[in-house]
């Protein structure tokens, strides 16, 4: 995340989807947007997924899995 351009990642990959959640404690919804509106292609909010981590209890990234 750290890129004098943010735009620039899109350089490297021809897709890039973000996955982020609505409820994340450490980073703000408007951050995690804003970072997945300058890179992403494709956005998915995941509801209540909190940090997406075992913090959280997310345990399975089933929508990583679904999303070939």
């Amino acid at each position: 995340m750290y890129f004098d351009n943010l735009e620039d990642i899109k350089n490297y990959c021809s897709d890039i989807i973000c996955y982020y959640s609505d409820n994340d404690p450490y980073v703000k919804y408007e951050v995690e947007k804003n970072f997945a509106d300058k890179i992403a292609d494709e956005q998915i909010c995941i509801t209540g997924g909190g940090h997406l981590n075992a913090e959280s209890n997310y345990l399975e990234f089933e929508e990583l899995l679904n999303n070939k």
